[in-house]
């Protein structure tokens, strides 16, 4: 595995860029004070800073954050040419810093840091200057992120001193230890456009300038940052944006290493830690049936101590728009877990209410627009126990729960335009059979029996190897898993051969 210092100090190719994500992290983490998590898919996007760009977004829990690094198309993810950043701070506060020209990665970093932090939110800046080609030994990447000053207060800060004759001295040991290198390129800069004002004097520089040849350096400011290399940028106050969700992410695809099975699950149970943790109001999980994803939904949520009508909801199977906008309001300010609902999601008026409820404002406002004898006034007389006792809705409510969505489409038709992934966590598992057959071995000792029925290790490593083996057309999936523990624990008195064709018959 290569280092961090390493990893920076080349391009980054889009097929290893998830493997110096977790890199850039650790160095952010330190920065930051706080853990981040990178989201794994590509965040094609449309806004009127950048127009039309991709990115990678990164997330904060603690406090609720997140940024993006900008690139201007697919092909150039991970690689140095760096478009633009976007911060997101705490809803509804974001920020665009927009460079005059691509920036690396690595002198992009301390700039992140520094907004993350809330240290600038707007104005111009100077990305801090280096000469690091990607041929450069680590050593050097790293001296640069240690020694990282901002140009603009390294020039204010050699200006005073020079104004105030503190350094009588004005040398280039002087100047490093008060700005490290920033500082250096700036003095190497000021003695090349003005020999007569740093004279030598022995084995040093003394400064020879007047306050009035102070203000004549201070004038040429901005020239000297762009002569040293100080790339110039803007940070604003963002816009809102749109999302795509279109072929043009293909390039990117085609050349990205495919995650494993374990990592998607991994990234699964991060995303669904973020959701709760307030990141976001909403997680879509896609991918066919019998995979995991609700083994591993139920999993987490029991980590946190929630249980099924104890911290969550489970609405299992489909429902109509009207006894979603029912749901919503009677665990309005929960958890609400929905499995095997894809029905709902191709009613529009159904699709509509979950676009409400996941929107990203921490309190959304959800509407029933239609007439009713069950639909009441929200400012009327009945409390809201009154209105759920008795069967009824409210016209309006407020909703601050999260929604965690199974599905079993395929990303492309679960968020066919883009719509989703505005307001949530998407993520798709897709893993190969022989990834779901290795993961049958690791869980299938937790796979829970009927009552009454006992299944040893060997007994369970058997069936696995029973649905490894079989030459069943149909894709491998925990549910057949469960169903052949089971007939296998039953104590039935067959064959490998007949076992196999009953669970591929039957299961």
């Amino acid at each position: 595995m290569k280092s961090f210092k390493t990893y920076l100090s080349e391009g980054i190719s889009p097929a290893g860029l998830h493997k110096a994500a977790p890199l850039i992290t650790s160095y952010l983490k330190g920065k930051v004070g706080a853990a981040m998590f990178h989201f794994p898919e590509v965040e094609e996007y449309h806004n009127s800073h950048d127009g039309e760009g991709y990115g990678i977004r990164f997330f904060i829990p603690k406090g609720n954050r997140s940024f993006r690094i900008n690139w201007s198309s697919p092909s150039a993810i991970g690689l140095i040419g760096i478009k633009s950043v976007d911060v997101w701070l705490d809803s509804p506060e974001s920020f665009h810093a927009k460079f005059d020209a691509e920036a690396s990665m690595v002198k992009t970093l301390p700039l992140i840091a520094d907004m993350l932090n809330g240290k600038i939110k707007s104005g111009t800046f100077r990305l801090t200057p280096n000469d690091v080609p990607l041929n450069e030994s680590a050593d050097v990447v790293f001296k640069y992120l240690v020694e990282a000053h901002d140009p603009d207060d390294a020039f204010d800060g050699m200006m005073k001193m020079a104004a105030h004759g503190e350094l009588k001295k004005f040398g280039a040991g002087s100047v490093y230890d008060a700005y490290k290198g920033t500082g250096s390129k700036i003095y190497d800069e000021l003695r090349t456009r003005f020999p007569k004002l740093l004279v030598k004097d022995g084995i040093a520089f003394a400064w020879k300038g007047t306050p009035a040849d102070v203000k004549t350096i201070i004038a040429q400011k901005a020239h000297i940052l762009d002569a040293i290399g100080a790339t110039k940028g803007s940070i604003s106050r963002s816009s809102g944006e749109t999302y795509k969700a279109d072929s043009k992410l293909a390039e990117f695809e085609k050349n990205a290493e495919k995650l494993s099975y374990v990592k998607q699950l991994e990234d699964l149970e991060n995303l669904i830690g973020l959701t709760l943790a307030g990141s976001a109001n909403a997680l879509f999980i896609a991918g066919r049936g019998g995979i995991g994803k609700t083994h591993t939904v139920e999993k987490v949520l029991a980590k946190h101590g929630l249980q099924d009508n104890k911290g969550y909801f489970k609405n299992t199977g489909t429902a109509s728009a009207a006894g979603i906008y029912a749901l919503l309001f009677r665990h309005r300010d929960g958890v609400i877990v929905f499995d095997d609902s894809d029905d709902a999601l191709g009613d529009q008026e159904a699709r509509n209410i979950f676009k409400a409820a996941t929107d990203t404002k921490k309190v959304r406002k959800l509407v029933w627009n239609k007439m009713g004898k069950n639909v009441v006034d929200p400012d009327g007389d009945m409390s809201d126990e009154e209105i759920l006792d008795q069967g009824l809705i409210p016209r309006y409510f407020e909703f601050t729960g999260k929604i965690i969505f199974i599905s079993n489409l395929p990303m492309q038709k679960l968020d066919p335009d883009g719509a989703i992934r505005t307001r949530a966590y998407l993520i798709d598992i897709d893993p190969t059979d022989e990834e779901v057959y290795d993961f049958m071995e690791k869980i299938c000792d937790d796979i829970p029996l009927q009552e009454g029925l006992r299944l040893d290790h060997a007994g369970r490593m058997r069936v696995v190897k029973l649905l490894r083996n079989s030459k069943s057309k149909q894709s491998a999936n925990l549910r057949k898993l469960s169903r052949g523990l089971n007939m296998a624990a039953s104590g039935l008195n067959v064959s490998d051969a007949e076992l196999i064709r009953m669970i591929s018959t039957y299961a």
